[in-house]
């Protein structure tokens, strides 16, 4: 793996195992990563990055799981090592896949702000999900979103979606995949559980 002698900053490093949500080049050939870890989101500096020479440009795609040693500089992280790099990029072959991952990450990144091992791992476990029924399993995700941090609360919703919600948190997610959700239903309870989530941060 990539490595930078952590001497050539005078500083101990921190490490942290992170999920890579996105990726922009920045400049003529760096990137800027985000990523979700023991610091909540953050933002990844890595000089020279998107170079095709540089193995970092492969490293640091979208979905991708690591421990990464990292020395901050000022709002930036910047990387040092990575471990232990599980590459759930390769799961992003497929569109509809790749559409389904993107899905999951901007979540993350909308409505979670700080670290939770047990969110980390949900959106883990959700990016390695493969749907057909996209509506059905994206409200699961919100619903797990809830009740992960703790506010989950039957009063967000209207009596009628109220059933609908419980029933998708009653079946597991193979039985999901036959839960057909009318689009209206889909919008409202979307917009509830949104709303609400944005006056919990």
């Amino acid at each position: 793996m990539p490595t930078t002698s952590c001497k050539k900053y005078g500083k101990m490093p921190a490490e942290s195992k992170i999920l890579v949500l996105r990726r922009f080049v920045v400049g003529d050939q760096d990137l800027l990563v985000k990523v979700y870890g023991y610091g909540g989101m953050m933002n990844l500096l890595v000089k020279d990055g998107a170079l095709t020479s540089n193995l970092y440009i492969t490293i640091f795609e979208p979905f991708n799981v690591m421990d990464l040693i990292y020395r901050q500089s000022g709002p930036l992280i910047l990387p040092m090592d990575i471990k232990n790099l599980i590459p759930l990029s390769y799961y992003a072959t497929e569109y509809s896949r790749y559409e389904w991952m993107c899905l999951v990450s901007i979540t993350l990144i909308r409505f979670v702000k700080y670290y939770d091992k047990e969110l980390f791992d949900l959106f883990v476990n959700y990016l390695k999900l493969k749907t057909s029924n996209v509506k059905t399993l994206h409200l699961r995700l919100y619903v797990d979103i809830l009740v992960k941090m703790g506010i989950y609360k039957q009063s967000i919703f209207k009596k009628r979606h109220l059933r609908i919600v419980k029933s998708i948190m009653s079946l597991d997610i193979k039985s999901l995949e036959r839960l057909n959700i009318d689009q209206k239903d889909y919008l409202d309870i979307k917009v509830r559980i949104e709303d609400y989530l944005r006056e919990s941060l």
